[in-house]
């Protein structure tokens, strides 16, 4: 047990689940409180701050893992990056939510503040993983979640919750969990420097490609959130989100390997292409049948875990709960082989060859206007799928089969 509890993967899942947990906390009382309309608002404002902090992961996150953030410019670089998305992500946050009505212009300031506190606290946490101490995320994300539960119960207290009330506790948790990994990152990690001469080229040659493949994931929930909010509307959205929310420990798996796989790659680098796919091979299976299980687990205790979610007001559908369950099987199958040809420089056929998912939202689209709606998450699963065959096919295998090794990449 001491052996597996020292190791990183370990702290990485660890990291991921409790990251997730502090997520859900928020959409499960969201769940129970908004109502499923309410839920599907909250989740559209939600999914929008998580697309921004995608970006920035990919672009900021990714590149201090794999380029050399000691390099003073590249440093600089860093630093630049990150400030500016998350400037914009709160400029933009606080527009939007004013300009479609959805907040008050107080209420859409608290939310560009929470929207750029959201990213801050995701710089740091990669930074973190980045270091190696992924056994100090566990306390950054139960900081977010405490606080966050807190403003919750003290503004319940006062009176009905409301989106405005999750706002705040957005901002409340992710403002108290930037601290708190400030303070655990190593004193020569903390991006106090330098911010001159910034070389956002070389950041920007492999992050902004990175930014792009991370997007896509994201962008897709947004659009089949808008879609069906859409063509459906809002009562019709907020069961498929319940369900989603309901299997989002299959994702958390997917997702906490994820945040391993990409360093483990890099560190492997100077193996060849050949030994890394035969790891991404490794990982794909293992990582697909571990996501599958689970899957299997939560579709068979829907009727039971179903109603624990939604207060028995609204129905969480066992066909959107299948649905959700295929997507994290076939996100599990891509993100090896995806790590694995960015570690090798091959990110822009990455993100083109995930343009491939971009095809699933013609079936989502068709699903949502003729009130099928509970398959689209379904139809999502396609995407990924088409993509592994792919980007295995047409970029890995060729690059295995050359006899010379892939060029070093400098670890940070």
């Amino acid at each position: 047990m001491r052996g597996l509890l020292r190791r990183r993967v370990t702290g990485a899942l660890a990291g991921q689940v409790t990251q997730a947990v502090a997520g859900l906390g928020l959409q499960v009382v969201a769940a129970r409180e908004l109502g499923a309309g309410g839920l599907a608002v909250f989740s559209l404002v939600y999914g929008a701050v998580v697309l921004a902090t995608a970006v920035c992961s990919g672009l900021v996150g990714d590149s201090l893992t794999v380029l050399d953030r000691t390099e003073p410019r590249v440093r600089a670089g860093l630093h630049v990056a990150a400030a500016g998305v998350c400037a914009l992500t709160g400029a933009g946050g606080a527009a939007l939510a004013v300009a479609t009505g959805l907040l008050s212009p107080a209420g859409g300031v608290l939310l560009g503040l929470a929207a750029a506190a959201f990213v801050l606290e995701d710089v740091l946490r990669r930074l973190l993983m980045a270091a190696g101490r992924f056994w100090s995320l566990p306390a950054v994300d139960l900081t977010a979640l405490a606080l966050s539960l807190g403003t919750l119960a003290a503004c319940a207290a006062a009176g009905p919750l409301s989106l405005g009330s999750f706002v705040l506790a957005l901002l409340a948790g992710q403002g108290g969990a930037a601290a708190v990994a400030l303070a655990l990152l190593p004193a020569v990690e903390r991006p106090r420097g330098p911010w001159r001469r910034p070389d956002l080229r070389a950041v920007a040659a492999f992050g902004v490609w990175r930014a792009a493949a991370q997007a896509i994931r994201p962008a897709l929930l947004t659009v089949l959130r808008i879609a069906v909010v859409g063509l459906a509307g809002a009562a019709a959205y907020g069961p498929l989100e319940a369900a989603r929310v309901y299997t989002a420990p299959a994702l958390v798996v997917v997702a906490g390997l994820g945040s391993y796989l990409l360093p483990a790659f890099a560190a492997g680098v100077a193996d060849g292409a050949a030994a890394g796919l035969r790891r991404a091979d490794r990982a794909a299976l293992r990582l697909a049948a571990a996501v599958a299980v689970l899957g299997v687990a939560v579709v068979a205790a829907q009727p039971l875990a179903g109603p624990l979610l939604t207060g028995g007001d609204y129905p969480l559908p066992v066909a959107a709960v299948a649905g959700w369950s295929l997507y994290a099987v076939a996100s599990a199958l891509l993100l090896p082989y995806a790590g694995l040809a960015s570690v090798l420089r091959r990110q822009r056929q990455v993100l083109l060859l995930r343009g491939l998912e971009l095809g699933s939202l013609a079936l989502v689209v068709g699903l949502a206007a003729g009130g099928a709606a509970v398959w689209a998450p379904a139809a999502l699963a396609t995407g990924p799928l088409l993509v592994v065959w792919a980007l295995r096919r047409r970029v890995l295998v060729p690059l295995a089969r050359t006899p010379e090794p892939a060029p070093p990449v400098p670890v940070g």
